[in-house]
């Protein structure tokens, strides 16, 4: 009978002593890591301490190779405990395959190991070929967005305007194209895009474009010459005028034309540039002149300008009636340029 019952001990002891398991809960076989992994470690059915070793080895040729600090895990009074150990592979280690063994001990005797393979990834995926560019203008039409992203373990790009998702802004190809109506922001001015691409190893880079949102067209403020004036054949013509728009800066003056033309519209001459200045937040100043050398026959013409603002909003065209001799409304002194370079 005793020996019986010492036969059933040591069978219920050798069953316990299987019971105990190690499990890794991530990553997984075949799974993307990082700059920083974390291997997450589970025991079951134990009944002390297990002391548990990972070894990370390239694939092939075992070289470079890493052993991770020894990770105690303490069981609690159902025989369950979980532990960690974190590989932060550095600049030595190159991308691609790795071997994973994972050890353990419970009580000094050997537990199943665990094997794997992972996949070390640790480059940012690369945001470039964006549109629209940074600090660029948008008016109320809609806006295609689009970037090249270079990474070959992509899982996933968003796109955000202000911190909020637009339709369509999810995807994982390499190349993106996003369209954003802007028309339903109640206010103009900055508005911030994001593009942030993540790949499979959890590496993420996020790319931040700056767009002013001007739905307004500029005005333009003519303040010489006046209509009417007569101006002098073959004489100077000072032009100057303010325009006038969301931002000093928001009009191109590239984009402004400033002709002279004849009643019917015929063109006769471009004005030319001196300065273009700004006055203050909203409002730059164009000035000009002009030799004023008109077709035979043109005694009345006009000054005709144009614009249009950064976002491609159009301002109002300006046109100004010009008398050749004394005019019906100046004496002909305001807005001529005189020879010290000052407007009247």
């Amino acid at each position: 009978m005793r020996k019986v019952l010492a036969l059933l001990s040591v069978a219920v002891i050798g069953a316990a002593a299987d019971a105990q398991t190690l499990s890794l809960t991530s990553p997984i076989d075949g799974d993307f890591v990082g700059t920083s992994t974390t291997f997450r470690l589970r025991v079951t059915g134990a009944s002390q301490q297990v002391r548990v070793t990972v070894k990370i080895e390239k694939n092939p040729g075992g070289n470079p190779s890493t052993t991770l600090p020894v990770v105690q895990i303490e069981p609690n009074a159902e025989g369950n405990g979980e532990g960690s150990a974190i590989w932060t592979p550095g600049t030595s280690f190159p991308e691609g395959l790795y071997d994973v063994t994972i050890t353990a001990t419970h009580g000094g005797v050997p537990m199943t190991p665990i094997t794997l393979q992972v996949n070390l990834d640790t480059v940012k995926p690369e945001i470039i070929d964006f549109s629209p560019s940074n600090n660029s203008f948008v008016n109320a039409n809609p806006v295609t967005i689009t970037a090249v992203i270079q990474e070959l373990n992509l899982e996933e790009w968003r796109v955000t305007v202000n911190d909020e998702d637009i339709p369509n802004n999810t995807g994982n190809t390499n190349v993106l194209s996003v369209i954003w109506d802007p028309s339903l922001i109640e206010q103009d001015g900055e508005q911030t895009i994001k593009i942030t691409a993540k790949d499979l190893a959890g590496n993420q880079q996020t790319k931040e474009i700056k767009v002013f949102l001007d739905r307004v067209s500029p005005e333009l403020l003519v303040l010489f010459p006046r209509p009417n004036q007569g101006v002098v054949p073959n004489g100077l013509l000072g032009v100057s005028f303010d325009v006038i728009d969301s931002r000093s800066d928001s009009v191109d003056v590239g984009a402004i034309v400033v002709e002279l033309r004849t009643m019917g519209g015929q063109f006769i001459k471009r004005v030319s540039r001196i300065s273009y200045s700004e006055r203050n937040d909203t409002t730059s100043r164009w000035t000009g002149i002009v030799n004023v050398t008109l077709p035979p026959g043109v005694t009345e013409f006009k000054l005709v300008i144009s614009a249009v603002d950064k976002a491609g909003n159009p301002a109002i065209p300006q046109e100004v009636p010009l008398i050749v001799g004394r005019g019906r409304a100046s004496s002909g002194g305001g807005g001529i340029f005189n020879g010290g370079g000052i407007f009247n």
